[in-house]
């Protein structure tokens, strides 16, 4: 197999790190865990196909190292494929067949220099290294594509080897950037943010091994490294029927804390921020280690606010974090309000956050339904035009709560259904699918309210025996090879429990199946006609610039008064056009949500996740004047150049 055979795979690979997370209980790649860089990992040996295929880089002696590392045991496969739809042992095989082609002549030398050497001094001979073949394996991660500087990467274990790292970059006056899981910098550094969340040279701190978690039960926290994810800290938690409110399971929990404050749709009980931590221990840029509860640190809540605040690239490097836990309730559940209009399920999320009803509340689309619990692409597709045409499912209000709120929603809601109808959906998703122009779904779509009629109504018992619901028929669709494991994957009650699939958000990373997203939206007061607003602030430049948008979610905050917005661009990253109509769509969108009182956009929000939400989001911001408005454009232009820059 030539690494040719592979290309239009890898370049579509998104980054998302899920390799490195147990999230399936196959364990995670062997070669990965023992060198940790990410050349190590199939993201990495997937980027390294890429790179070679396009001559961004030249093979030295590590490739050989990195390519028989990997036995082709499959673990990569069946979590890739769970996800993505994606097989990296494909291009792990392009890769062996290269190496196989390759000359002895042909490998170039690995550069040696004072830095590396006294980096390598710091770590270990084992933990740094500024090998071009294990830096390419960073592109596009947290590199930028093409870069032409001398970089470094570094795997510290302890924070007093950070500071001495950072103390080292001091000396020789270069740059540093920290990487988590490198999920953020996939995301922005296609886009027209590359510059500002990125360096041209340098040194990259890689926290992975920084992985120490330590649960109190007594107090209901958790002290953490910045190297545990999501999904770790969560498992941890869940141990002692304690719950964490984390991100996506990918993100490390220390620099999603840090750059975005943790967005969640606990966040109507949980919080926001600082809401969510005690304390902090981070090292600032002379190399000194601090803690937010220190008496003499300058005011740790301070933060710029307004247009100029546009900072993507953290100021410190958070090496410990302590967050609050919370008590899972023994009578938990999921219940699901459907709504064919956004405007009535903003009215019924709003009435459930004013009432502070729900541990979980937002308003999901109908597109991350449908992507999220269908196990192909092509399946939520099919679902999501279904859901549209003969359901009239758009919205959903999603929630997760006791059983005395599950009686109050009940009264409230004219529909709504739970866990039995989302297992049958996720089980019985593929034989939805095939059932597009189905005489059932016909008669469903020509009742007066189809919602009603499958959700609460007499249609229910036979649209769920139509799905003919089972792990044995769902992984049909899986390639042959995979099916045994899927099945009994798909027999696990938590790949089917709303509840678990809430708290350990190991779904969302299949929105990266057929292409990239781009996250937009941000913060805005929590009523309703803002919210329309803002959304119609987004579609206009997705419609402008032909570029896939859709609602994501809503989530609020302080009983409604505040509500966090996630829209999202879709686009084919690999094609330089669609990133040209992306960056375009990405300035329109903030002119327009600048206009509207009270809203904050995302990208404004980002490194100041250890900051009080209050100083951040209080008093709202006045919508700009047309006047300020071209001021903005100025502003745009330059931080980031023309539009022939992007």
């Amino acid at each position: 197999m030539k690494l040719s055979d592979v290309l239009e795979t890898t370049k579509k690979e998104p980054h998302c790190g899920m390799c490195k997370v147990d999230f399936l209980g196959t364990g995670v790649c062997p070669a990965g865990k023992k060198h940790g860089f990410v050349a190590y990992w199939p993201e990495g040996r997937m980027e390294l196909a890429r790179a070679l295929a396009e001559n961004e880089v030249e093979p030295t002696k590590t490739l050989i190292d990195i390519v028989n590392s990997c036995n082709l045991c499959g673990i990569c496969d069946r979590q890739c494929y769970f996800i993505t739809q994606r097989r990296p042992t494909q291009a792990q095989q392009a890769l062996k067949d290269y190496v196989k082609t390759l000359k002895p002549n042909t490998f170039k030398p690995i550069p040696d220099d004072e830095i590396v050497k006294d980096l390598r001094s710091i770590v270990g001979n084992d933990w740094a290294t500024n090998d071009p073949i294990i830096i390419a394996s960073y592109l596009r991660s947290i590199i930028r594509q093409k870069s032409s500087g001398n970089f470094y990467i570094v795997m510290p274990k302890s924070t007093e080897e950070i500071v001495a790292i950072v103390q080292l970059a001091n000396k020789h006056k270069i740059p540093y950037l920290p990487r988590g899981n490198g999920t953020f910098f996939g995301v922005a550094l296609q886009t027209i943010l590359a510059e500002s969340c990125s360096i041209e040279q340098g040194i990259i701190i890689d926290l992975w091994r920084m992985k120490d978690i330590h649960i109190d039960a007594e107090t209901f926290t958790a002290t953490v490294g910045p190297g545990v994810t999501s999904f770790e800290l969560q498992k941890a938690a869940h141990a002692h029927k304690l719950r964490a409110n984390v991100a996506e399971a990918e993100s490390c929990v220390c620099a999603n804390a840090q750059n975005l404050g943790i967005i969640t749709t606990w966040s109507n009980t949980y919080g926001w921020g600082t809401d969510n931590f005690i304390d902090a221990e981070f090292i600032d840029s002379t190399g000194t280690i601090m803690h937010l509860s220190d008496k003499d640190i300058p005011n740790p809540y301070a933060s710029e606010q307004g247009l100029l605040s546009l900072s993507l690239i953290p100021s410190v490097i958070v090496t410990q974090l302590t967050l609050k836990l919370h008590q899972i309730l023994d009578d938990e559940e999921a219940i699901f309000i459907p709504f064919t209009n956004l405007s009535d399920a903003l009215d019924m999320a709003h009435n459930l956050a004013k009432r502070n009803i729900g541990i979980s509340l937002a308003v999901l689309s109908r597109k991350y339904l449908t992507e999220f619990i269908s196990p192909t692409h092509e399946i939520a597709e099919d679902f999501n035009y279904i859901a549209e045409k003969y359901l009239k499912l758009n919205y959903v209000v999603d929630v997760i709560c006791d059983k005395y709120h599950k009686k109050i929603i009940e009264e409230l809601a004219e529909v709504s259904f739970g866990h039995s109808m989302i297992k049958s959906l996720i089980l019985g998703s593929s034989k939805l699918a095939s059932m597009k122009e189905s005489s059932l779904l016909k008669m469903i779509a020509e009742e007066e309210n189809p919602l009603k009629a499958v959700f609460s109504g007499p249609m229910r018992k036979h649209f769920e025996k139509g799905l003919a619901a089972s792990p044995h028929e769902l992984v049909k669709v899986f390639d042959e090879d995979l099916r045994d494991f899927f099945e009994k994957l798909y027999s696990k009650p938590e790949l089917t429990d709303p509840v678990w699939l809430h708290s350990f958000r190991i779904l969302p990373c299949r929105m990266e199946r057929k292409h990239m997203w781009m996250y937009r939206g941000g913060y805005m007061p929590g009523d309703k006609e803002t919210i329309l607003k803002v959304v119609d602030a987004l579609e206009k430049p997705a419609e402008k610039y032909h570029i896939e948008g859709a609602f994501g979610f809503i989530s609020y905050l302080e009983r409604g008064k505040l509500a966090h917005l996630e829209y999202d661009y879709y686009y084919d990253h690999a094609d330089p056009d669609a990133r040209k109509r992306l960056n375009k769509a990405i300035v329109e969108s903030w002119r327009r949500q600048f206009a509207i009182k009270g809203v904050t956009p995302l990208e404004f929000i980002c490194s100041k996740g250890l900051h009080r939400k209050e100083h951040i989001l209080y008093p709202f911001p006045e919508g700009l004047s047309e006047e300020d408005l071209v001021h903005f454009e100025e502003l745009i232009e330059t931080l980031f150049g023309g539009e022939d820059t992007w």
